[in-house]
Parts: C-alpha cells; structure tokens; sequence
C-alpha cells in the first residue's frame, strides 16, 4: 500500500499507472493474437497485482474487473489447449504397438513432439515435453532389445527384458509395457520351443532353473500358453510336477 498525501504526485502516479495498466492490456491482447497464451497469462497476472498495490489508493475497480476477466479467459483457453495435447498424447499412449506397427507409432509420436516443442512455451506443455522425450528414450531400448533377440543368446536377452520391465514400473506409459512383455513372452515361448526338442517331460523345478524364470511365474505362463493350439506344451502336471512337451502325445 502507498501513501500518496501530495496532489500533484498524487496524479503523476495515477496517469503512470494508467498508461502502465494500457501497455499491459496492449501488450496481452498481442500475445493472444500470436497464442502466447502463458506470457499473456503472466502479464495479466502481474497486473492484477500491481492494481491491487494501488486499490486503496485510486479508483481502479473498472481495471481491476477487466483484468480479472481477460486473466479468466486466458486460463480457460490455456487449459483448453492443454486438454487438447494431453489428449492426444493419451490416446496414443492407449494405442496397442507391436514390430509391425511400430514404426508408424514412432511417426504418429514424432508429430506431436513436434507440434507441442512448438508450442511449449505457449501453453505450458513441459510435462508432456518431457514425457514423449522419456518415452522416445525407451522405445529406443525397445529397437536394442528387438535387433539383439536373435543374435544375443537367450539368458543375455532375457536380462536385457527383465531390466527394461523393472524401469518402466514407475512410468505410465501402458502400451510400452505391453509390448516389452509381449516380447519376453515371446522369447519364452521360443525357448520352450527348444526344450520341446530335447524332452518330452521335464520337471518344472529344472525347467525354471534351464530357462531363469521363477517357478511360480513359469507355472502360471505354461498355464496359460497350454491352451493356445500352437503352443509347445501339451499340459502342466502340478501333482507330479512335470511339464508335459507335445510331441510326447501319440
């Protein structure tokens, strides 16, 4: 609060103060003509606070409602762009990726990085900026781990996977994680594969100890992957605790 007695510095302030308000206002409705919608939030904002400064000192309630208006307006207009990119980038975190369509996945990603890298600044989008970056960090790990799978022997590839699952716990990107353990289900099934080329039966506990997987996770794939006509295991006996091969069927 100022504390303006003399009549003369009493008006020199109000018409600076006025003419600051007026570049103010100018200055806001430019940037929202360019969609500068955060530097136009800022100035409103900044002044609101100055008005305020004053309130006590001048009659400024005309300005004061104005700028609460235009700095309504702009928050919703903000946040409604906002809604329009984080949108976009959660539809496409829904979006189901496997080998074939992940290139045009990766195209899809890279538009909207690029749209929101320009307009970053505009309309706040540094979380989502930072989400597609980390999230092109891993798929890039997804491209290492795919041209390896069949040059790496599989306990070093296994690993590779295993690794990769353990960090994408704390991220929210659901597509990733499907397909990261698409693929390691996938390498299992190859490997069991194997196996069903070297036995008819096997007990579970050597089984698990060959492949490096726990038995409570191996017990509950090879459940699961029995009933897939093509899958390499005919049953899972828990009694006996012996995994059953196909070609031990005649």
């Amino acid at each position: 609060m100022k504390l303006i007695k003399d009549k003369v510095d009493f008006q020199k302030v109000k018409k600076s103060l006025l003419e600051d308000l007026k570049y103010y206002n100018q200055f806001i409705k430019k940037k929202i003509e360019v969609e500068d919608l955060s530097s136009a939030l800022n100035k409103a904002k900044s002044a609101i606070t100055l008005i305020e400064e004053y309130q006590n000192d001048f009659n400024l309630d005309n300005e004061l409602s104005e700028f609460t208006k235009l700095n309504q307006k702009i928050n919703l207009e903000l946040r409604e762009r906002r809604r329009i990119y984080l949108r976009r980038y959660n539809n496409l975190l829904k979006e189901k990726i496997n080998e074939s369509n992940l290139e045009n996945f990766m195209k899809l990603l890279a538009m909207l990085k690029n749209e929101v890298d320009n307009n970053l600044n505009n309309y706040n989008l540094e979380d989502i900026h930072d989400n597609i970056n980390k999230y092109f960090v891993y798929i890039k790990r997804i491209y290492e781990i795919l041209s390896c799978c069949d040059i790496l022997n599989y306990y070093d590839v296994s690993e590779k996977i295993i690794n990769f699952i353990n960090d994408l716990k704390s991220e929210n990107f659901p597509n990733l994680k499907y397909f990261v353990r698409s693929i390691y289900k996938n390498l299992i099934t190859k490997r069991l594969f194997e196996f069903s080329k070297e036995y008819n039966i096997i007990s579970i506990s050597t089984l698990s100890k060959r492949m490096a997987i726990k038995q409570e996770y191996l017990i509950k794939f090879i459940n699961s992957l029995k009933k897939q006509p093509k899958a390499p295991i005919v049953d899972y006996n828990p009694s006996a605790q012996v995994v059953i091969f196909k070609q031990s069927r005649i």
